[in-house]
This record gives C-alpha cells, structure tokens and sequence, in this order.
C-alpha cells in the first residue's frame, strides 16, 4: 500500500481510468475493484477537486476507504499523493518511560 491513514491523495479522472483500462459494462474494471459512475458523480457533486482523505485501508485486499467518500479505492485509481500526513510518535506506557521490566 503506497499511501497511509490522513493522506490526501488525487482521484484519476474517468476519462483517464477509461483510456488505460477500458469500460466494462457500465463501469471500469481497474484489476481488482472497478470504478462505477456513480463514484464519479460523487466526486464531482462534492466539488472537491479529486482531492480525497484517506480514513482507513484493507492490506489484505489492497483497497482504501475516504472520508468524504464511502467507496473502496486502489492504487490505479489514484493520481498521486496531495499531502503526506506527519507520523506520530507512539505514546509511552508509564513503565515504558521508567523502563521497569
């Protein structure tokens, strides 16, 4: 998975999708997932410029969830990265921090 939770990542455009994969039926077969017009449509009533925050991911399956948008996304249907977010520091339990074992 190229991009983590917080991330704003762009949307390929449908024509584009459709240019490298093809239309399948009323939608676009994107290797695993396909992108149906109804995800287009939401992207364009959201007004969003294609700009989506990634909320979760499923490794197993390889597909991300956003948080405007509650449709499974993968790496082919994404442009490219907006905005990395910033790593936290895992929080330290008490024992941690005194180092008691």
């Amino acid at each position: 998975m190229k991009y983590r939770i917080g991330d704003k990542v762009k949307i390929r455009t449908w024509k584009s999708l459709e240019k490298e994969f093809g239309l399948s039926g009323p939608g676009i077969d994107c290797q695993r997932f396909g992108v149906l017009p109804c995800m287009e449509d939401s992207l364009v009533k959201l007004e969003c410029k294609r700009i989506l925050t990634i909320k979760g991911f499923d490794e197993e399956n390889n597909f991300y969830t956003m948080e405007e948008i509650s449709y499974i996304w993968t790496d082919e249907m994404i442009r490219e990265l907006v905005k990395r977010t910033e790593a936290f520091e895992p929080i330290l339990t008490r024992f941690e921090i005194l180092d008691i074992r």
